[in-house]
């Protein structure tokens, strides 16, 4: 091997397993090897290491912490960089590639939010519930068909130009990250109790009239968490401007919001 350019990610890996893996006797050479194998395999054959994109990278780390829980995704994804890492620091590849491998993030992370969403579990509308369910169905049912598309793009012989290749993986990869995210919120999610009659407060699950006092417009709107919410169809976030105002309010309220045309003053006709 005498040009970076025509490294392929399999010898790179033989390289990378038999000049440190093996040498280090701290080092798990079995489950080393296993990871190493499983990238290979999931690259093109004769891919080469120079020709993977960020995008390539991104993808497959997503595919990686799609498929399992978060210690394992994390510890198979350091393999994964410490061999980029020595591909990029011994010259044998230009790019640094090992900067596009993203852990993914923990609960700690996702607690940040402030406001009424910051909560141990989401909190989810009966319907919301059963809509992401669904779409999580929906996106099951369609990796089958993205992967015999990566298959049969994989196998045009000039992979350099290869446009479906890439956008089937591209696709692939967004469909198996919202797989993860859609599996995470369902776990852990609460299904609000939703009374019928009258409430008196504005919570997750309410719907609430108001009236734009100057303009005397009237709207109706849905209070539901990020997770499910569709401004369009009037379902808005508690953590928008419209939902953090609303939250908590009783019917009679007024209340204020700032718009870039000025501020508009508003009033809660009905809470149910």
């Amino acid at each position: 091997m005498t040009n970076h350019d025509s490294y392929t990610v399999s010898q790179l890996a033989k390289k990378y397993i038999e000049e440190i893996v093996k040498d280090n006797a701290k080092i798990e050479t079995d489950l080393y090897e296993r990871e190493l194998i499983r990238f290979v395999q999931w690259c093109r054959q004769g891919q080469i290491l120079q020709d993977l994109t960020p995008s390539d990278i991104g993808n497959y780390t997503d595919f990686i912490n799609g498929s399992g829980n978060t210690p394992q995704s994390s510890g198979r994804l350091l393999i994964i960089k410490e061999f980029l890492n020595f591909c990029k620091k011994s010259g044998l590849i230009e790019k640094n590639l090992s900067q596009h491998v993203r852990r993914r993030k923990s609960k700690s992370d996702s607690a940040r939010l402030t406001g009424p969403s910051m909560r141990k579990k989401t909190q989810l509308t009966p319907s919301g519930f059963s809509q992401l369910k669904e779409e999580l169905e929906k996106l099951k049912a369609e990796r089958v068909p993205l992967t015999q598309q990566i298959q049969k793009a994989a196998a045009d012989k000039d992979v350099r130009e290869n446009v479906p290749l890439e956008a089937a993986r591209e696709q692939l990869g967004h469909t198996e990250s919202r797989i993860r995210v859609l599996e995470n919120t369902l776990m852990d999610a609460t299904i609000i109790e939703i009374k019928k009659g009258s409430k008196k407060t504005v919570e997750l699950g309410s719907t609430i009239s108001i009236i734009e006092i100057d303009s005397k417009k009237r709207s109706s709107y849905t209070l539901v968490s990020v997770t499910e919410a569709k401004p369009l169809e009037g379902r808005i976030s508690d953590m928008s401007p419209m939902g953090k105002a609303l939250y908590k309010r009783t019917k009679g309220d007024e209340f204020e919001l700032n718009f870039p045309q000025g501020k508009s003053k508003f009033k809660i006709l009905k809470v149910s």
